[in-house]
Parts: C-alpha cells; structure tokens; sequence
C-alpha cells in the first residue's frame, strides 16, 4: 500500500471517529470513553504511516507552548467577541436574559472543556495530521491549501454544507492554518480555535441553542450585512495573527 493511500484512509479513519463517533454519541460516558480512545487509534495509524510520534504532528509539548495557547486564546475569543458586539450593534440579535450564577459555572466549565477537546481534536486531524505527512513531500504551500480546504469542508459536519459556509470556512481557517505554519505546532491554532469557540458558547452554549448560553439571545432574521461582518471579522481576525506571528514561540 503507498504512503498517500495510508494517509488518505488515515484521515478518513480519523475524521469519522470524530465526527460519527465521538460528535454523534448520545451518552456522555461514551463520548469520554472514545475521546480517551483517539489517541491510541492516532497512534496506530501514525505507526502505519511511519510518522510515528505525536511531535511529528504537531503535538510537542516544548519550552513555551502555553504562551502560544494562550496567546491564541485571547486573540480567538477577542475576535469572535467583536463579531457578536457587532452583530447586536446592528441588530442581529437581543439579549433577553442571563443564566443564573448556581447554574452558570457549571455550564462555563463544560463550554471550557468541551470546546478544548473537540477544537484540539479537530486541529489534529485537519492541520497536525496533514501537515505532519505532507510537509517536506510536496511543497509548503499546496500542504497549506489542502489544509485549508479540508477543514472547509470538514467544517460542513456542523454547520451544513452551503457555499456561504464554505466561504466563511475557508476565512477562519486562515487564522488557524497559518498559526500551524508559522510555529510547527498546533497550541496557537488549538488556542484561537478554542478561544473562538468558549466565544460561541458563551452565547449559544455547547450545543449551539440562542437560549442555551450564558447570555440568553434571540436572533432576528439575517441581513446581506449582517453575513458580511461574519466574513470580515475572520479576515482581520487573520490579518492580526500575520502582524503578531514573531510573538508566537516556534518549535525548535
């Protein structure tokens, strides 16, 4: 069997774990039990394919890779806060209530760790596991378009395929690409992502319901305008992380 058939149905095997196995399991003792089982399935298909180490795919715990997490957070939740400041400025929702405190902390915890765990899993697959096997066998940037392109659409398993969603996909994923790029790990991607994401739910919980977050909303019917602030804000969302790529710790 060739290296880009081993990859190929690698990614495969992966992408379906995550996104029929763990996103579509009903039980929350199952979706543990098959996030701790990941790792060992990534582990096999990285000894099939030869890579072998987690560090191959970006997963390196070096020096400072919380600095670039946590760098990475603050840009992605600051971001994604814009955009919702800027949709309800212009009348793309109202904020009708806030969840109470007894039951808020709970619930800012599951959006922390759900969001944690199926960001890093998502930026494993789409941007770890293909740079990890590509770069260095086909030139950088085709491993950076292909990169870009599958998370696009692999991002069609949450918000349905549409070609508006494509677009918007394909925005985001600049951000998270280039930060993969420019440090050869995966902590500032794993920590825009996650940051954007505690953003969404905030606001719409860790199932995507307006009255499912910490702020309660109620969306009013979307606007040209409206949908143009969800691109531009990616845009400079990536625009920001270019000027700010030196204050990111590469991988040595």
């Amino acid at each position: 069997m060739s290296y880009y058939v081993k990859v190929i149905l690698g990614f495969i095997v992966l992408d379906l774990y995550l996104n029929v196995g763990i996103a579509k399991s009903s039980q929350f003792f199952i979706q543990v039990l098959l996030v701790l089982m990941f790792f060992p399935l990534l582990k096999g298909i990285l000894t099939l394919t030869k890579v072998k180490e987690y560090k191959n795919i970006g997963i390196d715990f070096h020096q400072k890779w919380w600095i670039n997490m946590t760098i990475g957070f603050m840009i992605g939740f600051s971001f994604w806060l814009m955009k919702y400041i800027l949709v309800y400025l212009f009348g793309g929702f109202k904020v009708t209530g806030v969840m109470s405190f007894p039951e808020m902390v709970p619930s800012v915890v599951m959006i922390m760790l759900i969001f944690l765990v199926g960001s890093f899993l998502n930026d494993i697959i789409v941007r770890g596991f293909v740079f990890g096997h590509l770069k260095g066998k086909i030139p950088v940037k085709w491993v950076f378009i292909i990169s870009l392109l599958l998370y696009s659409l692999d991002d069609s398993w949450n918000e349905g395929f549409s070609m508006s969603n494509m677009v918007f996909s394909l925005l985001l994923g600049l951000s998270l690409t280039y930060a993969t790029f420019k440090t050869g790990s995966l902590w500032a991607n794993t920590g825009i992502h996650w940051g954007l994401n505690v953003c969404y739910g905030i606001f719409n919980g860790p199932l995507g319901s307006t009255d499912g977050g910490i702020i309660i909303t109620k969306y009013e019917q979307s606007t040209i305008f409206l949908e143009i602030i969800g691109y531009i804000v990616p845009v400079l969302m990536f625009l920001f992380v270019y000027l700010l790529r030196n204050k990111f710790e590469r991988e040595k």
